[in-house]
């Protein structure tokens, strides 16, 4: 069934419904049950039955055939399961046969950065701790089948990454007296540090062609392009100072962070699991500030 025809069914139900108040004078007279069975016998007198919430979506009978109407991007792979997508010709049940399916996806992972192709030495100030650096973004993703089993997926959305400290009394200054232009990392010795890290917001958008194979699950990968407007940046540190308070100190700023990125996107995945990686061609720093030359990648998962 069709959802124009759904939602016709239903809105039928609803006059109904507000036919059979209008026809009760008094309150008292108002009957949930017969209302409830005057519109369950409308649905059934056109061959249609409200089976219940099935986890997230909507299921319906008619005839013994099964419909759903998703309500989420998991709904959406899921109905697919049960119709057309697995006929002999469905590449991947998750995407699409023709044209472009859109929905929301969420990018959970972690950061790291690069010096001359290498991880930094744990003893440099700027070396981060992986764990606690996190990324984490929210997208408007969209699958366009190109031809045969090659896919764009594309999309836009809004990216914060965490760049978190392995030494948690790490100070970031924008400024050094003589050099203006320049970012000192330098080691706060009268605190008791808990976190220090660095805080930037990016606009992004990405198109990775994607490659489907098999059937069923579609195992599928994927190599193209993403970049990046900075929106946003600040440092951060939580430490207890030498009287033992606590204290927080923030600061808004610019840090000489490169307002643009750009890069390469790998992505990998099989039925609902789908990870990626990110490696980026601009550094952190803009090029005419003496700073560390650091280069930022990100691995995660796509829900």
């Amino acid at each position: 069934m069709s959802r124009m025809r759904i939602t016709l069914v239903l809105l039928a139900v609803t006059l109904s419904t507000m036919g059979l108040n209008a026809q009760n004078e008094r309150f008292r007279d108002f009957n949930i049950d017969r209302i409830v069975d005057d519109a369950m016998s409308k649905l059934k007198t056109l061959n249609y039955n409200f089976s219940d919430f099935n986890g997230d979506r909507i299921v319906i009978r008619n005839n013994n055939r099964l419909r759903n109407i998703p309500l989420n991007r998991r709904g959406k792979r899921i109905t697919r399961r049960n119709n057309v997508w697995n006929r002999s010709w469905a590449l991947d049940r998750y995407y699409p046969r023709r044209g472009t399916d859109n929905f929301v996806n969420v990018y959970v992972g972690l950061n790291n950065w690069l010096q001359d192709g290498d991880l930094p030495n744990s003893d440099e100030l700027y070396s981060l701790s992986p764990i606690n650096s996190w990324y984490a973004a929210v997208n408007f993703d969209n699958i366009s089948k190109l031809l045969g089993p090659l896919y764009m997926d594309w999309g836009v959305g809004v990216s914060l990454q965490d760049f978190s400290f392995e030494n948690t009394r790490v100070s970031v200054q924008r400024e050094a007296v003589g050099d203006p232009a320049a970012i000192i990392f330098s080691e706060v010795a009268d605190i008791s540090g808990r976190k220090s890290k660095i805080n930037v917001t990016y606009l992004t958008a990405h198109f990775v062609p994607t490659l489907t194979l098999g059937r069923g699950n579609g195992f599928r990968v994927g190599f193209g392009v993403y970049g990046g407007y900075r929106i946003g940046s600040h440092t951060k540190m939580k430490f207890d100072d030498i009287n033992g308070d606590k204290q927080k100190d923030k600061i808004k700023d610019s840090f000489h962070i490169n307002p643009f990125k750009y890069g390469f996107r790998a992505q990998v995945g099989w039925d609902f699991f789908d990870l990626f990686f990110n490696y980026d061609l601009t550094e952190f720093f803009d090029e005419d500030v003496n700073a560390p030359r650091l280069t930022p990648v990100t691995f995660g998962v796509i829900f």
